[in-house]
Protein backbone atom coordinates (compact mmCIF):
# COMPACT_ATOMS: atom_id res chain seq x y z
CA UNK A 1 0.00 0.00 0.00
CA UNK A 2 1.00 3.92 -0.95
CA UNK A 3 0.78 6.20 1.82
CA UNK A 4 2.76 9.13 1.40
CA UNK A 5 4.04 10.92 -1.62
CA UNK A 6 7.91 9.75 -0.98
CA UNK A 7 6.64 6.31 -0.97
CA UNK A 8 4.58 6.89 -4.04
CA UNK A 9 7.46 8.30 -6.35
CA UNK A 10 9.50 5.39 -5.25
CA UNK A 11 7.42 3.04 -7.15
CA UNK A 12 9.57 1.60 -10.06
CA UNK A 13 6.58 3.02 -12.74
CA UNK A 14 5.96 6.23 -11.36
CA UNK A 15 8.37 8.22 -13.50
CA UNK A 16 8.63 6.02 -16.22
CA UNK A 17 7.88 6.14 -19.87
CA UNK A 18 8.12 7.99 -22.89
CA UNK A 19 5.94 11.29 -21.59
CA UNK A 20 8.66 11.77 -19.18
CA UNK A 21 11.48 11.40 -21.49
CA UNK A 22 10.00 14.15 -23.82
CA UNK A 23 9.33 16.55 -21.54
CA UNK A 24 12.23 16.43 -19.95
CA UNK A 25 13.82 17.45 -23.34
CA UNK A 26 11.82 20.23 -23.57
CA UNK A 27 12.43 21.47 -20.13
CA UNK A 28 16.03 21.14 -20.75
CA UNK A 29 15.56 22.91 -24.30
CA UNK A 30 13.55 25.81 -22.34
CA UNK A 31 16.49 26.06 -19.42
CA UNK A 32 18.95 26.32 -21.55
CA UNK A 33 17.27 29.31 -23.08
CA UNK A 34 16.45 30.95 -20.20
CA UNK A 35 20.14 30.50 -18.56
CA UNK A 36 23.60 31.00 -19.80
CA UNK A 37 25.99 28.26 -18.12
CA UNK A 38 29.78 28.46 -18.63
CA UNK A 39 32.26 25.24 -17.70
CA UNK A 40 32.94 26.84 -14.25
CA UNK A 41 29.25 26.28 -13.25
CA UNK A 42 28.09 23.80 -10.54
CA UNK A 43 24.40 22.72 -10.62
CA UNK A 44 22.09 20.33 -8.28
CA UNK A 45 19.06 19.24 -9.59
CA UNK A 46 17.16 18.31 -6.83
CA UNK A 47 14.43 15.87 -7.61
CA UNK A 48 15.73 15.11 -10.39
CA UNK A 49 13.70 11.87 -11.01
CA UNK A 50 15.78 9.50 -13.87
CA UNK A 51 17.88 12.61 -14.18
CA UNK A 52 17.13 13.40 -18.00
CA UNK A 53 16.74 16.79 -17.12
CA UNK A 54 20.40 17.28 -15.47
CA UNK A 55 22.16 14.87 -17.80
CA UNK A 56 21.42 17.25 -21.03
CA UNK A 57 22.53 19.98 -18.99
CA UNK A 58 25.83 18.49 -17.67
CA UNK A 59 28.04 18.99 -20.91
CA UNK A 60 27.51 22.79 -20.56
CA UNK A 61 28.93 22.62 -16.42
CA UNK A 62 32.20 22.39 -14.50
CA UNK A 63 29.96 19.12 -12.61
CA UNK A 64 26.54 18.63 -12.40
CA UNK A 65 24.53 16.71 -9.30
CA UNK A 66 21.16 15.08 -9.31
CA UNK A 67 19.68 13.91 -6.14
CA UNK A 68 15.92 12.15 -5.25
CA UNK A 69 14.58 10.13 -2.49
CA UNK A 70 13.71 7.50 -5.28
CA UNK A 71 16.11 4.26 -4.69
CA UNK A 72 14.73 3.32 -7.89
CA UNK A 73 15.31 6.35 -9.86
CA UNK A 74 18.74 7.13 -8.68
CA UNK A 75 20.25 3.78 -9.31
CA UNK A 76 19.25 4.00 -12.79
CA UNK A 77 19.93 7.50 -13.35
CA UNK A 78 23.33 6.85 -12.50
CA UNK A 79 23.66 3.39 -14.76
CA UNK A 80 21.83 5.65 -18.00
CA UNK A 81 24.49 8.24 -17.51
CA UNK A 82 27.39 6.64 -16.07
CA UNK A 83 29.44 7.69 -19.55
CA UNK A 84 28.80 11.55 -18.61
CA UNK A 85 32.04 12.05 -16.00
CA UNK A 86 30.96 15.38 -14.73
CA UNK A 87 27.76 13.92 -13.25
CA UNK A 88 26.79 12.66 -10.02
CA UNK A 89 23.77 11.49 -8.63
CA UNK A 90 22.88 11.42 -4.52
CA UNK A 91 20.10 9.47 -2.26
CA UNK A 92 18.13 12.11 -0.81
CA UNK A 93 16.84 11.08 3.07
CA UNK A 94 13.21 10.81 2.65
CA UNK A 95 12.40 11.96 6.07
CA UNK A 96 14.78 15.13 5.71
CA UNK A 97 14.32 15.91 2.25
CA UNK A 98 14.63 19.86 2.47
CA UNK A 99 17.46 19.59 4.30
CA UNK A 100 19.83 19.75 1.01
CA UNK A 101 22.84 20.56 2.83
CA UNK A 102 23.21 17.20 3.85
CA UNK A 103 24.42 16.35 0.60
CA UNK A 104 27.93 16.28 -0.80
CA UNK A 105 27.84 19.77 -3.31
CA UNK A 106 29.12 22.66 -2.08
CA UNK A 107 29.92 25.70 -4.15
CA UNK A 108 26.84 25.70 -6.13
CA UNK A 109 25.58 28.46 -9.11
CA UNK A 110 22.55 26.79 -9.67
CA UNK A 111 19.79 24.72 -7.96
CA UNK A 112 16.98 23.79 -9.45
CA UNK A 113 13.98 22.28 -8.01
CA UNK A 114 11.39 21.25 -11.19
CA UNK A 115 7.61 19.92 -10.92
CA UNK A 116 8.51 19.28 -7.14
CA UNK A 117 7.77 21.89 -4.38
CA UNK A 118 3.81 20.27 -4.76
CA UNK A 119 4.82 17.59 -2.90
CA UNK A 120 6.01 18.83 -0.03
CA UNK A 121 4.20 19.07 3.08
CA UNK A 122 3.65 23.06 4.08
CA UNK A 123 5.69 26.36 3.28
CA UNK A 124 7.69 26.43 5.89
CA UNK A 125 9.52 23.09 4.21
CA UNK A 126 10.15 25.26 1.63
CA UNK A 127 11.55 27.95 3.95
CA UNK A 128 14.06 25.23 5.22
CA UNK A 129 14.62 24.39 1.45
CA UNK A 130 15.90 27.75 1.26
CA UNK A 131 17.99 28.44 4.37
CA UNK A 132 19.88 24.76 3.72
CA UNK A 133 21.08 26.00 0.20
CA UNK A 134 22.52 29.17 1.52
CA UNK A 135 24.65 26.80 3.06
CA UNK A 136 25.63 25.33 0.15
CA UNK A 137 25.38 28.16 -2.41
CA UNK A 138 28.45 30.06 -4.17
CA UNK A 139 28.03 33.69 -4.17
CA UNK A 140 25.16 34.45 -6.44
CA UNK A 141 23.62 31.19 -6.66
CA UNK A 142 20.10 31.06 -8.28
CA UNK A 143 17.56 28.81 -7.45
CA UNK A 144 14.55 27.70 -9.79
CA UNK A 145 11.13 26.65 -8.41
CA UNK A 146 9.33 25.74 -11.31
CA UNK A 147 5.91 24.27 -12.11
CA UNK A 148 4.64 25.76 -8.89
CA UNK A 149 0.97 25.46 -7.97
CA UNK A 150 0.01 28.84 -7.16
CA UNK A 151 -3.15 30.39 -7.24
CA UNK A 152 -4.45 27.11 -7.95
CA UNK A 153 -7.75 25.62 -9.86
CA UNK A 154 -7.72 22.27 -10.64
CA UNK A 155 -9.73 22.26 -13.57
CA UNK A 156 -7.67 25.22 -15.16
CA UNK A 157 -4.54 22.98 -14.13
CA UNK A 158 -5.68 20.12 -15.85
CA UNK A 159 -6.48 21.99 -18.86
CA UNK A 160 -2.67 23.57 -18.55
CA UNK A 161 -0.91 20.26 -18.45
CA UNK A 162 -3.00 19.08 -21.75
CA UNK A 163 -2.24 22.20 -23.38
CA UNK A 164 1.22 22.36 -22.53
CA UNK A 165 1.83 18.56 -23.61
CA UNK A 166 0.56 19.91 -27.22
CA UNK A 167 3.52 23.00 -26.76
CA UNK A 168 5.92 20.09 -25.71
CA UNK A 169 4.65 17.63 -28.01
CA UNK A 170 3.21 15.20 -26.04
CA UNK A 171 -0.31 15.62 -25.63
CA UNK A 172 -1.46 11.82 -26.55
CA UNK A 173 1.30 10.66 -24.22
CA UNK A 174 -0.54 12.96 -21.55
CA UNK A 175 -4.01 12.13 -22.53
CA UNK A 176 -2.63 8.35 -22.32
CA UNK A 177 -1.52 8.64 -18.89
CA UNK A 178 -4.79 10.45 -17.13
CA UNK A 179 -7.06 7.46 -18.23
CA UNK A 180 -3.92 5.06 -17.42
CA UNK A 181 -4.07 3.03 -13.91
CA UNK A 182 -0.91 4.67 -13.26
CA UNK A 183 -2.68 8.07 -12.86
CA UNK A 184 -5.66 6.16 -10.51
CA UNK A 185 -2.96 5.38 -8.33
CA UNK A 186 -1.64 9.20 -8.36
CA UNK A 187 -5.13 10.78 -7.95
CA UNK A 188 -5.84 7.97 -4.65
CA UNK A 189 -2.58 8.98 -3.29
CA UNK A 190 -3.60 13.05 -3.78
CA UNK A 191 -6.65 12.49 -2.40
CA UNK A 192 -4.91 11.36 1.05
CA UNK A 193 -1.81 13.71 0.68
CA UNK A 194 -3.04 17.25 -0.78
CA UNK A 195 -0.59 19.03 -3.22
CA UNK A 196 1.13 22.03 -2.09
CA UNK A 197 -0.56 25.12 -3.33
CA UNK A 198 0.52 28.72 -2.40
CA UNK A 199 0.13 32.62 -3.14
CA UNK A 200 3.21 34.26 -4.58
CA UNK A 201 3.29 36.28 -1.61
CA UNK A 202 3.91 33.33 0.45
CA UNK A 203 6.79 32.53 -1.85
CA UNK A 204 7.80 36.58 -1.10
CA UNK A 205 7.73 36.23 2.68
CA UNK A 206 9.72 33.45 2.83
CA UNK A 207 12.13 34.86 0.23
CA UNK A 208 12.16 37.91 2.14
CA UNK A 209 13.06 36.03 5.65
CA UNK A 210 15.87 34.57 4.57
CA UNK A 211 17.43 37.47 2.79
CA UNK A 212 16.54 36.29 -0.49
CA UNK A 213 15.42 37.95 -3.59
CA UNK A 214 12.37 36.36 -5.70
CA UNK A 215 11.38 37.26 -9.33
CA UNK A 216 8.73 35.65 -11.56
CA UNK A 217 9.39 33.71 -14.49
CA UNK A 218 7.24 34.50 -17.09
CA UNK A 219 8.18 32.11 -19.86
CA UNK A 220 6.69 28.29 -19.82
CA UNK A 221 9.42 26.09 -18.23
CA UNK A 222 7.51 22.90 -17.90
CA UNK A 223 4.67 22.56 -20.65
CA UNK A 224 2.15 22.93 -18.02
CA UNK A 225 1.37 26.40 -19.58
CA UNK A 226 -0.81 27.80 -16.22
CA UNK A 227 1.65 27.03 -13.56
CA UNK A 228 4.67 29.21 -12.02
CA UNK A 229 7.93 29.43 -12.33
CA UNK A 230 10.09 31.63 -10.19
CA UNK A 231 14.12 32.68 -9.53
CA UNK A 232 15.55 32.73 -5.54
CA UNK A 233 18.43 34.93 -5.90
CA UNK A 234 20.30 33.63 -2.59
CA UNK A 235 22.26 36.46 -0.60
Amino acid sequence: MVRSWVEYWNREEAMEGNAWIRQSEFIARRIREEFSFTDTDALLDLGCGRGHVVAALAPFLREAHGADTSVHCIAEAGKRYARIPNLFFHHLDPESYPEIDRLPPRGLNFIFCISVLQYYKSIGEVRTLIARAKKIAAPGCRLLFADLLIDYNIYKDVAGVLLGGMTAGIFLARLREIFSGKHNLYARIRSENPVLTMRWKDLEDICAAEGARLRRIRRNLTGNLFRGHALVELP
